[in-house]
């Protein structure tokens, strides 16, 4: 079979998770190849009516043009089946690769979950956690976000170019998200107040991004160095009071707005034990009491919960960081950062929920788990996240010193 798609062999700075990981394929308890249509750029469509694989056919049935998509997303092929599988699985393989060979991959196929950016004229490569495989190498070894230069075999059309983004130059941003991510690996500091800290410095990068003074960036960040050396930013962040009340409710009401149907039956019983563990009744009912209640006990349980991988949502976090592009995603830095504190706090109170038991804590791997069912089932959606925003901000609570008691445990 000849080549469709070919790769070239590149040098990319990644985390050292990236470089271990390697998909289990049909091993895989929350396969990719599920929940969602899969995207088929022009050439792979194309490719894929020409060839006459028997194998193949009920994906070709399932392969509709999409009018409109552009090059990436000329067509796209339809889940089938109550767990919404991609047609071309079989036996938990891909039957385009058995069949075809890895190069007949659509570009959607070959790139998830990984992410490639060309910054600075440094090649980076970052993995999603909504693949369990990944979110297990991602969160329980304690090195896995120590960086390693590693070969790579990527397609063109793999690679993210990475223009000036709010007039910060790509080696301004590549600068600032060197600081960034110290920051939320200095663990001398609590979590909340890295995350704090990183607010901070967000709300003065868009100010100083608006008023045109990025040529001052790395004199910002020297001062932020300095702030936080000398511990006066953090003096100033010990006054704050927590609000859990607002914590649970808040990040309740978010999560809720999502839904809970799936289809696959490992969501589903996730998503069924943590409405157990809110407290819900059989219609997912829940008083705003016992809410707060269930996510207050459970967040005092969760560091215990956490006991052998302390890390563990500090790595979700700097793999956010990395996965996209932060802080430079959102309308502004700041925007960017509410972004990411959404993802957080929805993070945390369920995984505190998980902890609202009075008998055993939930082993690493149910946590795991979650932090998986949570990226994919709330990253994977711009719809959603946009939402998510819109409802911080039109609410109030995405203004810097209420976002604060949001943070703060």
């Amino acid at each position: 079979m000849p080549i469709l798609h070919r790769t070239q062999s590149l040098s990319a700075l990644m985390p050292r998770f990236v470089e271990r990981f390697r998909c289990i394929g049909a091993s895989c308890e929350d396969t990719c190849c599920s929940g969602w249509a899969v995207y088929v750029d022009k050439k792979t469509y194309k490719a894929y009516r020409k060839e006459s694989v028997p194998a193949l056919g009920r994906m070709m049935a399932n392969m509709t043009r999409l009018d409109g998509g552009g090059e990436d997303a000329y067509g796209a092929i339809t889940a089938v089946g109550q767990e919404q599988r991609c047609p071309a699985l079989q036996d938990g393989m891909c039957s385009v690769q058995t069949h075809l060979g890895e190069s007949y991959l659509s570009d959607t196929c070959h790139t998830y979950p990984r992410t490639n950016r060309s910054v600075h004229g440094q090649v980076e490569q970052s993995i999603t956690l909504s693949c369990p495989e990944a979110a297990r190498l991602a969160l329980l070894a304690e090195d896995a976000f120590d960086f390693v230069e590693a070969p790579v075999q990527l397609r063109h059309a793999a690679m993210l170019g990475v223009g000036p983004r709010f007039g910060v130059s790509p080696a301004l941003m590549a600068e600032t998200r060197i600081f960034f991510l110290n920051l939320l690996r200095t663990r001398e500091l609590s979590l909340w107040q890295r995350l704090a800290l990183l607010g901070a410095f967000c709300d003065t990068l868009s100010a100083l991004c608006a008023s045109g003074g990025q040529e001052t960036i790395p004199a910002m960040i020297d001062d932020f160095v300095r702030l936080v050396d000398n511990g006066e930013l953090v003096a100033t962040l010990d006054l704050i009071q927590p609000d859990h009340d607002a914590q649970a409710m808040v990040f309740a009401t978010l999560w809720a707005t999502k839904g809970f149907e799936s289809s696959s039956t490992l969501e589903q019983a996730l998503m069924h034990q943590v409405a157990t563990r809110f407290g819900a009744d059989a219609h997912g009912q829940v008083s705003a009491e016992r809410l707060v209640g269930a996510y207050r006990h459970g967040l005092g349980r969760l560091d215990e919960a956490l006991a052998q991988a302390p890390w563990l949502l500090e790595h979700y976090l700097v793999n956010e960081v990395l996965v996209e592009l932060i802080p430079f995603n959102g309308a502004t830095p700041y925007d960017s950062y509410v972004q990411l504190m959404a993802r957080f706090g929805l993070l945390r109170l369920i995984l505190a929920v998980q902890c609202n038991t009075e008998g055993e804590l939930p082993p690493l791997a149910t946590l795991v788990s979650t932090v998986q069912l949570h990226c994919r089932r709330f990253q994977h959606v711009p719809g959603y996240t946009k939402r998510v925003n819109d409802s911080l901000y039109d609410s109030g609570w995405a203004e810097l010193g209420k976002l604060y008691t949001l943070l703060k445990t």
